[in-house]
């Protein structure tokens, strides 16, 4: 295995939560749902949810809210704008985002975005257990 350079918007990076932590590039994603199913299957085994790094774009509004059971996710706003939602029993709470502002979703919150102009971002998610629901 090489040590990169990888390109996390084609390849992301599995990051482990053993006592034998690295990191893994999972190679043959495609970013859509069977290929989120198939890196939980066969990286989330380690003992806890790991994180799967990567670069997504979102040129318009989430269509649908998520909710990370296993642990919080952090997004790192690369470029673009706009809101981050985050509904929990507390209420709405309405996160403004621009270059270089760092989101955390807490685990259990369901959140979404409405994006004002193209949304390009690093993203550490703990994919088992996310769950979704329509917006």
């Amino acid at each position: 295995m090489t040590s990169g350079p990888y390109d996390l918007s084609k390849t992301p990076i599995h990051l482990q939560t053993s006592s034998e932590a690295g990191a893994v590039p999972v190679a043959d994603f495609s970013f859509d749902g069977p290929s989120f199913e198939r890196y939980t299957a066969d990286y989330c085994t380690d003992g806890g949810p790991g994180r799967l790094m990567m670069i997504e774009e979102s040129p318009v509004n989430w269509p649908a809210w998520e909710c990370h059971t296993q642990g919080d996710e952090v997004v790192f706003v690369l470029a673009g704008s706009g809101t981050f939602i985050q509904q929990s029993d507390e209420g709405e709470v309405r996160l403004s985002f621009a270059p270089g502002s760092a989101i955390i979703n807490p685990r259990g919150v369901w959140h979404t975005a409405d994006v004002d102009s193209p949304m390009r971002a690093i993203y550490l998610t703990p994919c088992a257990g996310t769950e979704h629901r329509p917006r």
